[in-house]
């Protein structure tokens, strides 16, 4: 009950033009998000179904090993999104896939970064999207 209502509290911040910093509330990782709410998994799966992925992402996807960090509750052109981070265990410096979920996960946007050279977007996000992950990989939203 107490983390819907962070969640409630952070999203009113975000519509009420708040700035992100103004956001204290963290999402739960990754991982957690897809076991327990069907709907980000299926939204995720869709959105990597038959692109060329790393074999660590593959196998993050099938066991959902990898290196997570709290998601964060964002505001992107004025809308809230959710965004979270996975980085390959014991290789994680440049190798990251950042994922923008729309709040409630039914649609979402990502980037893969290989060896943070080979940049890979999933999804065609829009322009403020595509800022917001770009963002993400230089560390934007987790300082």
């Amino acid at each position: 009950m107490l983390g819907t209502r962070l969640f409630l509290i952070s999203l009113a911040l975000i519509l009420a033009g708040q700035p992100p910093a103004a956001i204290a509330a963290d999402l739960p990782y990754l991982f957690e998000r897809l076991k327990r709410n069907p709907i980000y998994f299926t939204t995720l799966r869709e959105l990597l179904r038959d692109k060329p992925l790393t074999p660590w992402l593959r196998e993050y996807m099938r066991t959902r090993n990898g290196v997570d960090t709290p998601g964060k509750l964002i505001s992107v052109g004025g809308k809230p999104y959710e965004l979270y981070q996975v980085c390959q265990p014991h290789n994680c410096p440049g190798n990251f896939i950042y994922v923008l979920y729309d709040v409630g996960g039914e649609r979402a946007v990502a980037l893969l970064t290989i060896e943070d050279r080979d940049l890979r977007f999933f999804g065609n996000p829009n322009a403020s999207e595509k800022d917001a992950l770009f963002g993400a990989s230089k560390g934007r939203w987790w300082n």
